[in-house]
C-alpha cells in the first residue's frame, strides 16, 4: 500500500503500512465487515470516498480537491459512477436563469 508522502506521526516520521493496518482491521472488526478471500486496505476506502461523491454528483473539481488529486484526469475515474449529473446539467437549460446556479451547487 502507498501512503501520501504528507501525512506523519506526531515526531515527524512518516506513517508506515504496518502502523496503519492495526487501526483500519479494529475498524473494521467494530463495524462487522469481514472479507475472508481478500484484504480491504485504506486505499480501498479512499475509492469507495471518491466513488460517493461521483455517485452524489458532487462536481467533479470539488471531489478533486476533495481527494488531494493534481489532476483532473485523475478524478475522472470515478465520473462514470454519476452519468444523472450530466442530465441535471442539460435540464437547467431548461429552467429559469435565477434557479441555474443554485441547482447546479
Amino acid at each position: 500500500m502507498r501512503l501520501r508522502a504528507d501525512v506523519w506521526q506526531e515526531e515527524g516520521q512518516p506513517l508506515t503500512d504496518g502502523l496503519m493496518r492495526r487501526p483500519l482491521e479494529r475498524c473494521l472488526i467494530r463495524a462487522n465487515i469481514t472479507c475472508e478471500q481478500c484484504r480491504i486496505g485504506w486505499h480501498d476506502l479512499r475509492h469507495t470516498y471518491g466513488s460517493h461523491l461521483a455517485m452524489r454528483g458532487i462536481p467533479l473539481k470539488f471531489s478533486q480537491e476533495l481527494m488531494g488529486h493534481a489532476t483532473l484526469e485523475k478524478t475522472m475515474r470515478y465520473a462514470h459512477l454519476s452519468p444523472e449529473t450530466k442530465e441535471r446539467a442539460v435540464q437547467q437549460l431548461d429552467a429559469p436563469a435565477s434557479r441555474n446556479h443554485t441547482a447546479l451547487a
